[in-house]
């Protein structure tokens, strides 16, 4: 999906050198209490009430890109034949068996291919819902720079290509349906320079030297994206050489695109503003802010989300590199000022990030990883994909890791928003909907402890916890035991969830030893009979039946006095 990983919940706070580096972006937004910037965000931001009830969301992160069924960043791969973090080299030489050498047929050729001829939403938010999502994030743009609604400012998009549907109207009329809220994940920023390979060409092989089609010469051609008025420049952008900053040993042309197939995330261009293309960065941070107020107006989201790695848009460092630009916090101040426009001067959307210049100004979404401990602010999530994030065909599926890694994020604090990718088709392949279907099992015994819940006073007990990263078959292995435990808090009542079923039958919580608060009633949830417990100074011991009630996890319901 995604550039990289933060660890924990650390916000990058980005020191700013005065505002006078920051360029202003010259797009209207809506009038309101906020203005376009970080402190005044910040000044105004308040979580709104749904989101903790929400609790849960699913990430429907797909799009063109799942059309080589290849997983992530394929419209980069494609056009990455060697020095490009080593596996994906595979995407390569995938492309050239399935659709030709990427001089002939490159991304913009694929856009087409794409169809979503058996994608039904409104299936699709049922399984959802019944999971136990109460919220979905949308793909609006990804890094490809292709826009999957009716865009006025993005031509390259899934109602003029492809699909001919606006996928995000329809995602967010079936959120609609359902009672869900519904939230926009924009990425296109990054479009700004992760095309570059795209004007590269291979460095050895029969076509060493071809430019792959990004750069070639079109003029007098009658192409297919000519004949529907489209502009290469407004997918790929253009080629950004003159501001890469070459090392001293690459003398040769040949020497310097190595170094650009070295280097996945930037291809050399430096943290700070673009010099030589610095009138074509500001262009594209504008037009990229149309297009996500253009998207604000027409579906009026629950929130707004910004991926990057540890930055986020147009800050002019890591992967929001190539300018720095008040596009991030103009977009926001268009939202919320919408929002407390529509409820009466009460701000109910958000909008999320991997960075700010203000913690107290946005949401945080945390890929692929949990905090070490309890974080109540600012709000966050804790996301994950199942497998790639983007569909790749022979995706490893296990509903366990899913549910315990959302008590890994629920128990301190947080959100959880699962990926289960969908085939190009639309479809879910018979592993994501089991997946969805003993979610939804798992639900109809223990949402309660779930949905409208809080971090307790402890997160958990037990040494083990399950590692970062996409979701697979390491993580399904995590060895949990019947004494690892999480706990959540929700209107006076403890939720303990047993990570795994006690191998002797009894499970005992430290953390509910005497001293704690006086413990009244336990009960284990999807089960009627009374339990036998006591409360001594080593723990609460529980004394579990011989039946479990559901798979995977299993809750207690503990109440009692100044618990």
């Amino acid at each position: 999906m995604k550039g990289s990983l933060l660890a924990g919940i650390a916000v990058l706070t980005v020191a700013v050198a005065g505002a006078a580096d920051m360029q202003t972006i010259d797009v209207p937004i809506t009038p309101g209490p906020c203005a376009p910037t970080w402190k005044s965000l910040g000044d105004h931001f308040q979580t709104p009430g749904w989101w903790r009830e929400a609790k849960i969301g699913m990430w429907l992160h797909w799009g063109p890109q799942s059309v080589g069924e290849d997983g992530d960043w394929y419209a980069k791969w494609i056009y990455m034949p060697q020095g490009a973090w080593g596996p994906y080299v595979r995407v390569y030489e995938d492309h050239l068996k399935r659709f030709g050498h990427p001089s002939v047929s490159g991304y913009k050729d694929i856009l087409p291919l794409w169809k979503a001829e058996k994608w039904d939403p409104d299936k699709l938010m049922a399984l959802y819902h019944r999971a136990g999502a109460r919220y979905v994030i949308g793909q609006g743009m990804h890094h490809d720079n292709f826009d999957l609604w009716n865009s006025k400012y993005q031509p390259w998009n899934a109602v003029n290509i492809g699909p001919h549907r606006d996928i995000l109207g329809g995602w967010c009329a079936a959120a609609r349906k359902q009672g869900m809220r519904f939230g926009i994940a924009f990425h296109g920023d990054y479009s700004l320079w992760w095309y570059q390979p795209a004007f590269l060409h291979d460095l050895s092989g029969p076509l060493k030297g071809v430019p792959y089609d990004a750069a070639q010469n079109y003029d007098g051609k009658d192409t297919w994206w000519q004949k529907l008025g489209l502009d290469l420049k407004d997918l790929y952008g253009i080629d950004l050489k003159e501001d890469v900053v070459y090392p001293a040993d690459a003398k040769t042309e040949d020497e310097r695109t190595a170094f650009r197939f070295r280097d996945p995330l930037s291809h050399g261009i430096p943290d700070g503003d673009l010099k030589v293309h610095r009138d074509f960065a500001v262009w594209y941070a504008t037009k990229w802010t149309h297009r996500v107020v253009d998207a604000i107006d027409q579906f009026d989201p629950d929130f707004i989300y910004f991926d990057g790695g540890g930055s986020y848009p147009f800050c002019g460092r890591f992967t929001g590199r190539g300018l720095r630009a008040d596009a991030t916090p103009r977009v926001i101040a268009d939202l919320y000022n919408k929002s407390m426009a529509e409820h009466g001067g009460r701000l109910e959307a958000m909008a999320f990030t991997k960075g700010n210049e203000d913690p107290r100004a946005v949401a945080v979404n945390v890929e692929s990883s949990v905090p070490s401990d309890i974080k109540r602010d600012p709000p966050w999530q804790t996301e994950n994909g199942l497998g790639e994030w983007f569909y790749k065909a022979g995706t490893f599926y296990d509903s366990g890791m899913v549910i315990h890694q959302m008590l890994e994020a629920v128990s301190r604090d947080g959100n959880y928003a699962i990926n289960i990718p969908l085939r190009p088709s639309g479809e879910l392949d018979p592993g994501g909907f089991q997946v969805l279907k003993d979610m939804g099992d798992w639900m109809d015994v223990n949402s309660e402890g779930i949905h409208g819940s809080s971090a307790w006073r402890v997160w958990g007990e037990g040494k083990v916890v399950m590692k970062g990263g996409n979701l697979g078959r390491e993580q399904a292995a995590t060895p949990y035991s019947g004494h690892d435990i999480r706990f959540t808090a929700k209107k006076g009542a403890v939720y303990a969830w047993l990570m795994a079923w006690p191998t002797d039958g009894k499970a005992v919580l430290r953390s509910l030893a005497t001293g704690v608060g006086k413990v009244t009633d336990v009960k284990l949830l999807g089960d009627a009979d009374r339990l036998d417990w006591r409360q001594t100074a080593a723990g609460l011991e529980v004394a579990l039946p011989e039946h479990k009630p559901c798979k995977f996890v299993f809750g207690l319901k503990i109440t009692g006095d100044n618990l």
